[in-house]
């Protein structure tokens, strides 16, 4: 019996692999490589140059985290969102259960979107709500061009390389900068403390240079590498969660909104060094 898997490597001598079903879709668009892959243990595996995106079995983790706890830090509760990225749909079908009533999705890469729309329709969905504008775009040019403020900005985006690499720097958080209300925050995904220190550097160190106060906080995402994850949020004036009941989801509650900021030792140290 011939087995097929998938592997991301995360070093010469490391990788994570899935066994899997089939191959469903492979296209190379003007900005990536686009995979997906159908497997036994989480369902359908999307991948971007070679790197896990997301896949059916937890997915939710990612989007609950990159949403929730922004969500509980703005001044007051937020009704406005601009995600850069984001092109499955997932952060703003989350904003969407959170009663927001304008989302703004910059995704610059067209494929992503209709991969998303054709393999995760609950995702995507998110798109067909007339709350969501869906903007196909350089979400780089949209922060130094646009006037509209938010209460809450998300950089949902692949690793720092690629198209991405604009969106991990001081000159791209002080367009973001401009775009936040009063007392709203930004928040980036920002990469594994364990293998990508350097991606959690750049954002860490960038949103330092421009924002008055700056937090990490991480999350277990088995298909990530190393299952650890960090995200880095800022705002113009200092971060602290409102005092309202946190809502439930799948991943995200309470205890995890306030455990999320204890950060390992070695982080802290990582932190003190950018």
């Amino acid at each position: 019996m011939i087995e097929n898997w998938f592997s991301e490597r995360y070093s010469d001598n490391l990788q994570l692999s899935f066994r899997i079903k089939d191959q469903l879709l492979s296209v190379k668009t003007d900005f990536q490589r686009i995979d997906l892959f159908d497997t036994y243990d989480f369902g359908k595996l999307l991948t971007i140059d070679g790197t896990v995106q997301l896949t059916d079995r937890d997915e939710f983790v990612y989007h609950e985290m990159i949403t929730m706890v922004p969500y509980y830090f703005t001044k007051k509760k937020p009704e406005k969102a601009l995600i850069i990225g984001g092109g499955d749909g997932g952060a703003a079908k989350t904003l969407l259960g959170l009663g927001f009533k304008r989302i703004v999705n910059v995704e610059i890469d067209s494929q992503v979107v209709e991969v998303s729309k054709r393999f995760f329709p609950e995702l995507s969905s998110a798109f067909d709500d007339p709350k969501v504008e869906l903007i196909i775009g350089d979400g780089i040019k949209y922060a130094k061009t646009s006037d509209e403020k938010f209460d809450v900005v998300i950089i949902d985006s692949t690793d720092p390389v690629g198209p991405a690499e604009g969106l991990f720097n001081k000159e791209f958080y002080k367009g973001v900068k401009n775009l936040i209300s009063d007392r709203g925050v930004v928040v980036s995904q920002s990469g594994s403390p364990f293998y990508q220190p350097n991606a959690l550097k750049l954002a860490y160190s960038g949103m330092k240079e421009v924002f008055d106060d700056v937090r990490v906080y991480t999350a277990f995402i088995p298909t990530y590498p190393s299952g650890f994850w960090s995200f880095t949020m800022a705002s113009s004036g200092t971060l602290s969660p409102r005092n309202e009941e946190v809502k439930s989801m799948q991943y995200f509650n309470g205890e995890v909104l306030e455990g999320s900021f204890k950060l390992p030792q070695f982080v802290r140290e990582l932190l003190k060094k950018t």
